[in-house]
């Protein structure tokens, strides 16, 4: 129903080309007819609008999703056509002369294809002299007053091949392109036999609104319509359209989001499809709840146990459908998932009311006949799929409701059933629940949802850019092939859906098609979890020592720290008090090989263990609130750690593993605020730990005391690495505000070289990136990057595009390939640069923070684990192939 209600949509569009732009009338008298006398019910489809020039107008506005619609190429003759005659109708001359009323268009299926009527009220005193004069001066050559069927009528071009036709009938203005049109028209106004004497047409049109425009569908004639886009293989699909329902009606509402249609279906033949759902109860559809965001398409119904009709068939598939019906709840859902993989991925799901109950008659009932596979994403977490040499349990339960589902694989999830053909399909559906990345959690989708009703007895769901593919064998290759063409177009209409529910002895119908201006690629993730809010640390590598496994650290914003699996699977979630500032450390606190996560907030130090737990002691409250990220130190690789951290008195402190003050340590107190993390060299046997202030830089012994006394002023800039060159001189490298590189040796001489001038926002890194045996010097500044030789030779100089930098981060993937990694916190991109300044193959990725590079378990490739703007923690497998 939502790929029909697209057409549908297309087929607004397709008024009469040149007929309503020549209305312009000149009369504001009192008028009584009523359009629809001269609609016969022969119609297929009906539009009526309440103001003729303002409709034409939104539709040529070239902006939101009908905008789009006017970009698909098979649609720009119309287009420009359909522009030009609004263009007219906007004109100052035309605005007095045009009529606002009331006007219907009508659209029927002749021999000769697709004809329309455009039927309004016009004042008493119009005539065709006038109409004649308001053509000519719109361009239109010469129109004639002809006879037919002893009326008088108004003949034209308005093309080289077609001809138009105006009528004054009962005071109504009648325009078409087909003289049947004309003749039906009339047929319906002398014998009053329209379009409101087919049976409950009128019920829906009393029940539509007053103040917008609308459309109507009458479903016998709907099938002539469809007929040349329908696949010659599946006749089946218009005789359904033709037992959908008598008639239907929408109010058409168009806004910067999208297009909502709201009206009401009448049946009156038992044997239509919506009059079952007459007697149904709307309610709340949960199967979103574990329907993955890769889903594609879904159709979901309210079951009742009630309708499973009782056979005599001994058939152990029937035997199984009438013990579970018991179990299952108040929805089925049909959904295709990931339809662009190989494989049958249409899949059934039943909300079960107990599920240990279901499960354990579905394996009693099939003891003899099922095999098991197991699905196991990691090591702990374990569930059966299982198989069975037949299958028809969904054609048992509800006939006709799926009937391509070949459903030989079931497994229990939750309170659920899934059910299906492909293993790749179902096991990935539960893998997508494990990461919570499902329907309900994904923002496309719950924006969507939100322009629907929130109860209904049925809910159809579709990203038109995802089925194209699926369609191939329903629609005709002509159509198939312009969808294909056009699905960048698509792309902007990311969802679309409808939702049925009884109502006021009717049904009530929302069809909804959601619109978004600026679309992105999707990612290539290897997979995405769920987060209670975005990232807002970088992830953490952390080793599992009872496995070797590698898993991953992280917090949101909402202060909750997670560990997840390589698998992407979250094994804890703990709130913390506070934000954590900075670096993130792996230590053996017991010294027995088991490791703890070390960091700190602003006002404590924070220790857990791989539970989650806090370690004895843990949290521990800083002597005074942290301006910078704490710095661990194992001075003699025995485990008995040092924590360095500057408090906002400026002092610098010295804790032990066990957060205390370490003994013998006195506070050093700095100039400045510091808000560098501290560093810590040993260099010809003597300890340095380098802390650097707005103002300057100290080296300090391990006991807090100052051991050098620089011979001229140093500084480092707030983005400037600080790293140790050793040799036949041993010193530091890092920048002053300016660019200025500085190497500070630990006589206290200091060596200053500069390259050229940079902000006091640049960053600065320098490594042996190409691996030729010599370092370069990198620096980024205003969105550019520059890498400069050992000489001050400019090696490259490209620009990112972004202001917004932060990094670099610098990868060694081999001793001959290191790599520069950059987050664009304002465009919310992650790039990974080589040695020539050049983006690695699918860079830039989505992203919005910094991010770590590694190998997870069981991975030989290098993994990319970085948080997401949508709340998500991203997994990007990286090429590493130059």
């Amino acid at each position: 129903m939502g790929k029909r209600s697209a057409i549908i949509i297309f087929s607004i569009l397709l008024v009469a080309i040149a007929i309503p732009g020549y209305l312009l009338l000149n009369g504001r008298n009192d008028v009584i007819s009523d359009p629809y006398s001269a609609v016969s019910p022969k119609a297929g489809i009906i539009i009526e609008t309440i103001d003729l020039r303002s409709f034409l107008n939104s539709l040529t506005t070239g902006k939101g999703i009908i905008g789009e619609i006017g970009k698909i190429e098979d649609f720009s003759d119309f287009n420009n056509k359909l522009k030009t005659i609004t263009d007219n109708l906007n004109k100052p001359e035309y605005r007095n002369l045009f009529s606002e009323s009331h006007a219907l268009i009508s659209f029927f299926h002749l021999n000769d294809g697709i004809k329309t009527l455009l039927s309004m009220p016009v004042p008493e005193n119009i005539s065709y002299r006038q109409i004649s004069h308001a053509l000519v001066s719109s361009g239109v050559k010469t129109p004639e007053v002809t006879e037919f069927i002893d009326e008088e009528i108004l003949r034209f071009k308005y093309s080289d091949n077609d001809t138009a036709y105006i009528s004054i009938k009962s005071g109504l203005l009648l325009a078409t392109n087909s003289l049947i049109i004309i003749k039906e028209a009339y047929k319906s106004v002398d014998s009053k036999n329209d379009v409101r004497n087919l049976k409950g047409f009128s019920r829906i049109l009393l029940s539509s609104g007053d103040e917008a425009d609308k459309i109507f569908l009458i479903f016998d004639n709907l099938p002539a319509f469809l007929r040349t886009l329908i696949s010659q293989t599946r006749g089946e699909i218009l005789r359904q359209i033709s037992s959908v329902a008598t008639a239907s009606s929408a109010d058409i509402f168009v806004n910067d989001d999208g297009i909502v249609f709201n009206g009401y279906s009448e049946s009156t033949d038992s044997t239509d499809y919506l009059y079952k759902l007459k007697d149904a109860t709307p309610g709340t559809f949960h199967t979103v709840r574990i329907l993955p965001s890769a889903t594609a398409m879904f159709e979901a119904i309210m079951y009742k146990a009630s309708d499973y009709k009782e056979t005599q068939s001994d058939s152990k598939i029937m035997k199984l459908a009438g013990g579970l019906k018991k179990y299952i709840g108040d929805e089925i859902t049909s959904a295709l998932i990931d339809i662009d993989t190989a494989g049958n991925n249409k899949t059934i799901i039943y909300e079960l009311t107990n599920r240990e109950m279901a499960e354990q008659f579905f394996l009693d009932q099939t003891a003899d006949d099922r095999s098991v596979m197991w699905f196991q994403p990691d090591d702990q977490f374990k569930i059966p799929v299982y198989k069975l040499p037949y299958h028809g349990l969904i054609d048992a339960l509800m006939p006709g409701f799926a009937p391509s589902a070949n459903d030989s694989l079931f497994v229990f999830y939750e309170n659920f059933l899934i059910s299906g053909s492909s293993y790749l399909t179902i096991a990935g559906a539960v893998y997508d629940n494990l990461l919570n990345n499902t329907l309900a959690n994904d923002v496309v989708y719950r924006n969507f949802e939100g322009s629907l009703p929130t109860l209904s007895s049925y809910f159809f769901y579709v990203v038109p850019s995802r089925i194209v593919n699926y369609l191939d064998g329903f629609l005709n290759e002509t159509l198939v092939r312009s969808l294909k063409k056009n699905r960048n177009i698509m792309s902007r209409i990311p969802a679309a859906g409808l939702r049925l529910a009884s109502s006021n002895g009717m049904i009530y119908n929302s069809i909804a098609l959601s619109y978004k201006e600026n679309i992105s690629e999707e990612s290539s993730t290897e997979w995405e979890t769920l987060l209670d809010s975005m990232a807002a640390t970088k992830p953490f590598f952390f080793t599992n020592h009872l496995t070797g496994a590698t898993e991953i650290f992280v917090q949101d914003a909402g202060n909750n720290a997670y560990l997840i699996n390589s698998a992407g699977r979250i094994l804890w979630k703990a709130p913390l008090s506070e934000k954590i500032e900075g670096s993130i450390y792996m230590i053996d606190y017991y010294k027995n090989g088991k490791y703890q996560l070390l960091f700190n907030g602003k006002n404590y130090l924070h220790l857990l263990d791989r539970n989650g737990n806090y370690v004895e002691r843990y949290p521990v409250k800083l002597r005074s609130a942290a301006t910078n990220s704490l710095a661990l130190f194992d001075y003699e690789d025995n485990r008995n750690y040092r924590l360095i951290i500057a408090g906002e008195d400026r002092l610098i402190y010295s804790y032990d593993k066990f957060g205390s003050i370490v003994k013998g340590w006195k506070p050093f107190k700095t100039e400045g605020i510091v808000r560098a993390q501290a560093n810590y060299f040993k260099v010809s046997g003597k300890d340095f730990i380098v802390v650097s202030d707005n103002k300057s830089f100290y080296l300090l012994d391990r006991y807090g005391n100052k051991r050098i006394t620089f011979r001229e002023q140093v500084s480092r800039a707030s983005g400037s690495t600080l790293k140790i060159t050793e040799g036949s001189e041993t010193f530091l490298t890092c920048t002053t505000e300016d660019g200025t590189i500085q190497h500070v040796y630990f006589d206290g001489n200091v060596k200053k070289n500069s390259f050229r001038k940079f902000t006091a926002d640049h960053l600065f890194d320098f490594s042996d990136f190409d691996g030729d045996g010599n370092n370069e010097f990198l620096f980024i500044d205003e969105g550019s990057i520059y890498l400069f030789n050992g000489s001050g030779e400019q090696i490259i100089s490209k620009n990112i595009g972004s202001d917004k930098l932060q990094g670099p981060l610098t990868f060694t993937f081999s001793s001959s390939d290191k790599r520069i990694g950059l987050f664009d916190s304002g465009k919310n991109l992650i790039f990974l640069l080589d040695a020539n300044g050049d983006l690695s193959p699918g860079f830039p990725l989505k992203g919005a923070s910094l991010f770590s590079i590694g190998k997870l378990a069981g991975k030989n490739d290098w993994q990319l684990v970085v948080g997401g703007p949508d709340e998500f923690l991203y997994n990007y497998r990286i090429d590493t192939d130059k």
